[in-house]
């Protein structure tokens, strides 16, 4: 369905381009080799590839590999192949006639929408060829890998049935080179959350916001109806849509490679029309995958795990607890973007803003079909001596621009795995009372720009009004009524800065529904006594009930009461349930079955040692309300799990690195 959404955005945005002038770079690299305007169904380009000698006395002797599957069918086929077909065959029915062109047209839409056969996704037998061939290179390239030790190679694939077929078609090919390897193939769901994992959406909304916002000029479409009609009005009544029908031509452009037509069928688009489809489509991916200035530093923590599984099954080898000589897994072109963001390689992880990935993030060959990272390990002859990577992105020698190289393209194994764990700070970002500035504290408004922005979670404070109602709000009073003893009438007869009127949880809640990503933080203040406080405790979780929020991963409590912290704990095993105050030690809030800790900093300023002691015991740790520079750089280096902050975007400039 998001694809299909997808194309309709495209269809209906496809007068969308850069007000300013084209690419030069991105002109020449389209116009070079026409197909690769289809981005990421641009099937794989083999190039001669040569490698840069190993520093003397290395030898390579593991591979760590990712692979996206092959060329494939593309989505919303009844949408695009099926539209051009149709209005094509539906005009020279009623004896309005082609061009040669739009004959030639016809039939190749036809010819794709037959193979299509309804089947999204379905790996066409070029994608077969292409891991095929990819087994064969490699084999080729690296012969000492495969031919001395045990020759045990472990491959992995995504559950999706592609990428299956091309994992045996690879290990196929490695199979008919050297009947002797030790294959070992396997998928399943718990494989298929790291191999797999994309984007947010948060993140797409942040892009679509930035490329709705994007100058735009017009496409002339006039020459189309030349190029497939001989009566170029009489042909025109049969297209109800023309963005619809021009991105149909692009569409079968596009996935023609896939299905081994050679011919450029770009070409009965003008070459704006295919411009601005193309970059409208890369420029999505590039902000939405990698490691964009607008969102990769919400994106790069979702490529962790996988990259935690790279690593952990290279320093089995390395370590000498397992002699295997390759581990391949077989995915997907979004992580696989991600995956290359993350590790910092030229290219693909070029860190952009969004004009400058426009002019010169090069596509297609950063992620055609069957896009890899081999990542290749070498030893040396002397034990003493550390063992090197280098890094092949689509087969080409790939540099790590923050990193010192021992020698040309090859890399301390240990260096890499230090810039690693530098790229995404353990620390997470909590917005106080929401993202508030430029709006009002514990608004809706807020929580809608802390979800926007990004944060990991969003806080708010929770009073029970008098006729047992719970509302959002941070004093125990509000202009001059007391909310805990007033009714609710009273109390939402005042506004906040923004105009909102004071929220009820319920009405808090529905906003929070909408947005999967951002950990809604939970304060329940101290009421008059125990009962009042249950009472509060009983009302937050039938409004998180109602509203579907039951999730140890959507929501989190803290409060200053310590009865209402160890209710909670008692009610929601499972839960993050913080302690405010900061009059107990970790190891008395966690002798009360309390699973973490959100204390002011200055409390962690007096016991830097309280936040491993937490950890350690297995609680979260949290902080607040840190906004200076340089209490977030202490908080941060002291290893905190959450930062609460009225400045999120400064910590996150802090916590990445950036300021």
């Amino acid at each position: 369905m998001k694809r299909i959404l997808l194309f309709l955005a495209l269809a209906l945005a496809f007068t969308a381009a850069n007000a300013q002038q084209q690419s030069p770079q991105m002109v020449q690299f389209l116009k070079e080799f026409p197909q690769r305007a289809a981005f990421n169904t641009h099937s794989y380009e083999f190039i001669d590839v040569a490698d840069t000698p190993a520093p003397r006395g290395y030898r390579a002797f593991y591979i760590s590999h990712y692979g996206r599957h092959g060329s494939r069918s593309d989505w919303a086929g009844n949408y695009t192949y099926k539209l051009v077909r149709d209005i094509l065959a539906q005009a020279k029915a009623d004896g309005v006639a082609l061009t040669p062109a739009g004959d030639s047209l016809l039939r190749e839409s036809a010819y794709i929408f037959e193979k299509y056969d309804g089947m999204d996704g379905r790996l066409t037998p070029r994608g077969v060829r292409e891991h095929r061939q990819l087994a064969s290179r490699m084999y080729h390239r690296f012969p000492e890998v495969f031919k001395h030790g045990s020759k045990q190679i472990r491959a992995v694939s995504s559950t999706t049935p592609r990428c299956i077929v091309s994992m045996n078609g690879f290990t196929a090919q490695l199979l008919a080179l050297q009947p002797d390897l030790d294959m070992d193939l396997d998928t399943g769901e718990k494989f298929y959350a790291y191999i797999a994992q994309s984007e947010n959406g948060t993140i797409r909304a942040r892009t679509q916001k930035a490329l709705a916002e994007r100058p735009s000029r017009p496409v002339d479409a006039s020459s189309v109806y030349k190029t497939l009609f001989q009566d170029p009005e009489q042909g025109k009544k049969y297209v109800k849509n023309e963005g619809s029908f021009l991105y149909g031509i692009y569409a079968v452009a596009k996935v023609a490679e896939a299905f081994d037509i050679e011919d450029n069928l770009f070409r009965y688009l003008p070459f704006d029309a295919v411009y601005n489809f193309h970059e409208q489509q890369f420029l999505s991916a590039y902000l939405n995958e990698c490691n964009s200035e607008l969102n990769g530093d919400i994106r790069l923590p979702l490529n962790k795990p996988l990259v935690d599984t790279l690593i952990a099954q290279a320093d089995r080898v390395v370590n000498g607890s397992s002699d295997r000589a390759a581990d391949l897994i077989f995915g997907h072109d979004w992580p696989f973007l991600g995956l290359c963001s993350f590790l910092g390689l030229e290219g693909v992880g070029d860190r952009l803003a969004t004009e400058d990935a426009a002019a010169r993030w090069m596509a297609s060959w950063n992620c055609p079909f069957a896009a890899n990272l081999q990542i290749i390990f070498y030893r040396s002859r002397k034990e003493e001596d550390p063992v090197l990577v280098k890094f092949l992105v689509n087969e080409r020698e790939t540099a790590i621009p923050a990193l010192e190289p021992v020698q040309g393209p090859y890399y301390k194994w240990e260096d890499a795995k230090a810039y690693w764990a530098t790229r995404v700070p353990h620390t997470q970002i909590v917005a106080h009372r929401g993202h508030w500035k430029d709006n009002a504290q514990n608004s809706i408004a807020s929580l809608t720009k802390a979800q926007e922005f990004g944060c990991w979670g969003s806080e708010f404070d929770l009073h029970l009004t008098a006729d047992d109602v719970v509302v959002v709000n941070h004093d125990a009073i509000i202009g001059k009524t007391k909310i805990q003893t007033s009714p609710l009438k009273e109390v939402k007869a005042h506004s906040l800065k923004n105009g909102e009127k004071v929220s009820t949880l319920d009405e808090y809640l529905k906003q929070g529904a909408k947005n999967k990503d951002c950990v809604l933080v939970l304060e329940l203040k101290p009421h008059a006594n125990a009962q009042r406080e249950d009472i509060l405790i009983d009302k937050c979780l039938e409004a998180l009930k109602a509203n579907k929020l039951m999730d140890p991963k959507r929501i989190a409590f803290i409060s200053f009461s310590y009865h209402i912290c160890k209710e909670l704990a008692k009610k929601c095993p499972g839960y993050a349930v913080q302690y405010l105050e900061g009059d107990k030690s970790p190891a008395q809030v966690h002798a009360d079955g309390i699973n973490g800790i959100d204390y002011h900093y200055s409390y962690f300023k007096k016991h830097p040692e309280w936040v491993k002691k937490a950890q350690a015991l297995g609680m979260t740790v949290n902080v607040w309300t840190v906004d200076k520079e340089e209490d977030i750089r202490l908080m941060r280096d002291l290893g905190v799990d959450q930062i609460t902050t009225n400045d999120p975007a400064l910590t996150r400039e802090i916590l990445f690195g950036r300021k």
